[in-house]
């Protein structure tokens, strides 16, 4: 029991049990090497008064003073640490060549063992450069006197029993000394795997709470910007219209800092993936501009598209969802800093490959510039060029941060020029795959009746119901409702149905396993049943889950009512 006792203070003196720092470790290998000094001194301390009449002791008494006097100096003013290393590598260099051109001991295996302890000393209580340089020097003495003649006198050499004594301190001092450094290290592994763990446990929360906080946000913003929409297109009173206006405005901007907050997470933890479909450069950059004709007018200002006419005719595949992001960003934060002149947007086609072209886009705008201090900040996250932009101009310093780590996902990396007062010009290169699918041309939608269209809604949120209610009515189409999965499967299996807007997060019965379920249905009409889902979720994840459970399509809420209306259209044309 008492050897157990004796051996755990032995382990937690030299074998870390938690994670130890740089400073504690200097320390603890400064004691180390300082108490064996003191034994070592004790040694020649008794050599020379047992061997050699004394002489020799005067030395040996000062090791042993210095060493003791070094430990507590260090005890009460460990701040100096790196000065005390520095003294002692340097005493036990001067130690080395003492020995190494001393006419009586040479470079005995006591001075390769002091060599050791310097590159030790140096190398974990320094630092690497500090360990090259002293390793070399000392390591140079045992070579350097095979050529220098000069030899010093005065140190006799120890008796054998006392040599080998002193041979067996300066062991178990490297001994220890590797066997604490090892343990520091190791227990500092240990400690960051137990850290990153903590870290992906805690990412993997946030990143829960989001997705749950963005459906929880996105759910009420679908029925009070949809019900906005509806007010505004029935709404005649000019004065009502432009408050529903400001209402409208308010809530997009609201689910625009949402899909902002999302958007960093997800590129943060390297989930967002780029999609790969066709899209004409000309008109996605169009449909951007004409986004932009309000605040352009409002601000009397010009914005100009100049499109290579090469580019207006291709067809290219990549993430035109993501692309477009980029552009409104940029042309928008263009916008917004500019208070007399105008906007310019340029598409140019750089480079013309076999199966491959190089676009540059550029945004160059009149407006209040960035000076090259701020420059160096705006395209961190939450950051603005400087307080005062956000006290005058809002945001939340987000949309710089998305635009350069999407551009980064194309492969590519954004450039800014910009002179104060004067403006600012935005550029970056991307590379697209010209597209072999023609694009798809759009049904006209409002020509498609919609009254013969039986729908079954899914959904529990009471606000979203009335909304959808609302909506369908418009439209001429009469829908039942069901409030979670279990009921819309009982209403199936009762009716018959050609869509379901099925809500994914629902009681009871949830929408993907409510989708399984219809697909494992024995009646093929029914098993078959067109299905598009309505999430607040619009991950790429969340979309593959989609797909494997068997939705037809989705809709992110909160959605435009045109995009309802043109899938319902396509839909009743394919039935018709």
């Amino acid at each position: 029991m008492i050897f157990a006792c004796r051996l755990a203070q032995f382990k937690s003196l030299f074998i870390p049990q938690r994670s130890t720092s740089i400073l504690e470790a200097q320390l603890k290998l400064f004691y180390l090497m300082l108490g064996a000094n003191v034994f070592k001194g004790g040694i020649y301390l008794y050599d020379a008064y047992h061997n050699h009449q004394g002489d020799g002791s005067g030395r040996a008494i000062r090791l042993i003073l210095t060493s003791i006097l070094l430990m507590a100096a260090l005890r009460f003013f460990p701040k100096y640490i790196k000065a005390g290393i520095f003294w002692a590598v340097s005493t036990t260099v001067l130690h080395v060549y003492y020995r190494a051109f001393n006419q009586d001991v040479g470079a005995d295996v006591i001075t390769l063992q002091a060599i050791v302890m310097v590159v030790i000393s140096s190398f974990y209580g320094l630092n690497a450069r500090w360990g090259v340089f002293y390793t070399i020097i000392a390591s140079a003495a045992p070579i350097l006197c095979h050529y220098i003649s000069f030899r010093f006198t005065g140190l006799e050499p120890l008796p054998t029993g006392l040599n080998d004594l002193y041979v067996g301190i300066n062991f178990l001092v490297i001994l220890l000394s590797h066997v604490y450094f090892h343990g520091v290290l190791f227990g500092s592994l240990r400690a960051k795997e137990r850290l990153n763990k903590k870290l992906k446990r805690t990412a993997d929360s946030k990143t829960e709470f989001l997705s749950t906080m963005a459906h929880e946000l996105r759910t009420p913003l679908n029925s009070v910007i949809g019900i906005a929409n509806l007010l505004v297109e029935e709404n005649k009173d000019q004065k009502e219209r432009e408050h529903l206006e400001v209402l409208k405005f308010s809530a997009n901007n609201l689910l625009s800092l949402v899909n902002d907050i999302l958007d960093i997470n997800k590129l943060g933890s390297g989930k967002l993936e780029l999609d790969s479909v066709p899209f004409n450069c000309h008109i996605l950059i169009s449909s951007v501009s004409a986004s932009m004709t309000p605040q352009v007018k409002e601000k009397s200002l010009s914005l100009q598209l100049d499109v290579d006419p090469r580019i207006k005719e291709m067809t290219y595949d990549g993430d035109a969802t993501r692309l477009s992001q980029v552009l409104y960003n940029l042309i928008g934060n263009a916008i917004k800093f500019t208070e007399k002149g105008g906007v310019t947007v340029s598409l140019m086609l750089l480079v013309q490959e076999e199966y491959t072209d190089l676009i540059g886009f550029k945004v160059v705008d009149t407006g209040i510039g960035i000076s090259e201090s701020q420059q160096r900040v705006i395209f961190d996250p939450f950051r603005q060029a400087s307080a005062n932009t956000t006290r005058k101009f809002g945001g939340t310093g987000l949309g710089l941060a998305i635009v350069k780590q999407l551009i980064g996902l194309f492969g590519s990396e954004i450039k800014l020029e910009s002179v104060p007062k004067i403006g600012t010009t935005i550029s970056f290169d991307l590379r697209f795959r010209r597209s072999a699918a023609k694009l798809v041309e759009t049904v006209e939608t409002k020509a498609v009746p919609l009254d013969n269209l039986r729908v079954l809604l899914a959904e529990d949120n009471m606000m979203n119901i009335y909304f959808m209610r609302q909506l369908l009515q418009r439209w001429n189409i009469k829908i039942d409702v069901a409030e979670n999965g279990r009921d819309a499967l009982q209403l199936l299996n009762e009716k018959d149905y050609d869509v379901i807007l099925m809500d994914v997060n629902m009681p009871i019965m949830d929408g993907l396993e409510t989708a399984k379920c219809i697909r494992n249905l024995q009646n093929p009409l029914k098993s078959s049943i067109h299905i598009i889902a309505l999430t607040a979720e619009v991950s790429e994840d969340v979309k593959r889950k989609l797909i494997l459970h068997g939705m037809n399509d989705y809709l992110p809420k909160p959605f435009q009512l045109e995009e309802l209306r043109n899938k319902l259209s396509e839909l009743a044309v394919r039935l018709a």
